[in-house]
């Protein structure tokens, strides 16, 4: 096999590393990404942060409504049992009754806009816990796909490491000093394939000698245009 058609076939097992490493590095980043369990995570814990001090002050109302009504009912023995006459003291207890009774209107009204605010709050926590736990799902199987992925992928590159190493043994170490320069300064690409009489990848026409000399594939010979080896296929 000639040194440009070697050297052709040691470009493709550097493009392939190339994309199998890109990919690598993809896999990695998306099996350390765990943005979206984290953000789900946020707004479980944010949702608790709120419920629990609106159901710690639903559970004190309702304490300080069984209170007001236990005052009321006592008054209220005290103003119909009998045992007090003192006009002015009598007089002093209603006082007291309506006081209890329009305090324990306002805890009710605060009790029912407590209550409301709780259950939406549940309802908000309740759907973003099953949010949590589908992405959370969502991710471990993502993290099985891509754990395999990553195996067969390094797999991959071990295999074409060992075939690129066994293909640069064959090339000479002037041509692949040249390929290495151009692939280093051509974006990845020293060698085009001839097209016609034209370079594959700048598209610029060939001398009719430089098609033959290409053709005959005895020596490396480079565009005109943009300076990458030739090759005919």
């Amino acid at each position: 096999m000639s040194q440009t058609r070697t050297l052709y076939r040691l470009q493709k097992l550097d493009l392939e590393l190339e994309s199998r490493r890109a990919r690598v590095r993809e896999v990695t980043a998306a099996l350390e990404d765990n943005r979206a369990c984290q953000e789900a995570r946020a707004q479980v814990t944010a949702l608790e942060d709120r419920l629990r001090p609106q159901e710690t002050r639903a559970a004190d109302l309702n304490l300080e409504i069984k209170t007001v009504a236990e005052q009321t009912k006592q008054l209220n023995a005290r103003l119909y049992g009998g045992t007090v006459n003192n006009p002015k003291e009598l007089e002093d207890i209603q006082h007291k009754i309506a006081e209890r009774q329009r305090r324990h209107a306002a805890l009710e009204d605060a009790l029912l806009e407590t209550m409301i605010a709780v259950e939406e709050l549940q309802e908000a926590l309740h759907t973003a816990r099953a949010h949590l736990q589908a992405v959370e799902e969502q991710w471990a199987a993502a993290q099985t796909t891509l754990k395999a992925e990553l195996e067969r992928l390094k797999s991959e590159v071990r295999r074409l490491k060992a075939d690129r190493q066994q293909l640069e043994q064959t090339i000479s170490s002037e041509y692949l000093a040249l390929y290495q320069n151009l692939r280093a300064r051509k974006n990845g690409y020293a060698i085009a394939v001839l097209e016609g009489d034209s370079c594959s990848i700048c598209g610029v026409g060939q001398t009719t000698a430089t098609v033959q000399q290409v053709r005959q594939g005895l020596e490396l010979i480079t565009c005109e245009s943009c300076g990458r080896i030739l090759i005919a296929l």
